[in-house]
């Protein structure tokens, strides 16, 4: 039982670290691409948009290359890849 709490404690850190950035960031209006650990792909306005989003949603998407998300995505909309892991449907208060 030790480890949900190791992992929601891991989860919070990874969180205000990026509340951090989005804090400082500054933006320069690049689109970019990112991706979660769920396989959702969504297009920002730039990589600040990204960090504030991850801290107002306590979302993990990681920058990928722009084009992938021009196939799939339009800006600001999200689109669903296969799941990459298990508990992606799971409410983020269940599974403290």
């Amino acid at each position: 039982m030790i480890f949900p709490l190791v992992s929601s404690h891991s989860e919070t850190i990874k969180n205000e670290e990026e509340c951090k950035i989005a804090d400082l960031c500054v933006h320069d209006k690049v689109p970019m691409c990112g991706i979660d650990s769920c396989g959702e792909m969504r297009t920002f306005i730039d990589t600040c948009d990204m960090h504030e989003f991850n801290c107002d949603s306590k979302k993990d998407f990681k920058q990928r290359p722009i084009h992938e998300c021009w196939v799939t995505c339009k800006r600001g909309r999200s689109f669903k890849k296969p799941e990459f892991r298990t508990d992606c449907n799971l409410n983020i208060k269940n599974r403290v």
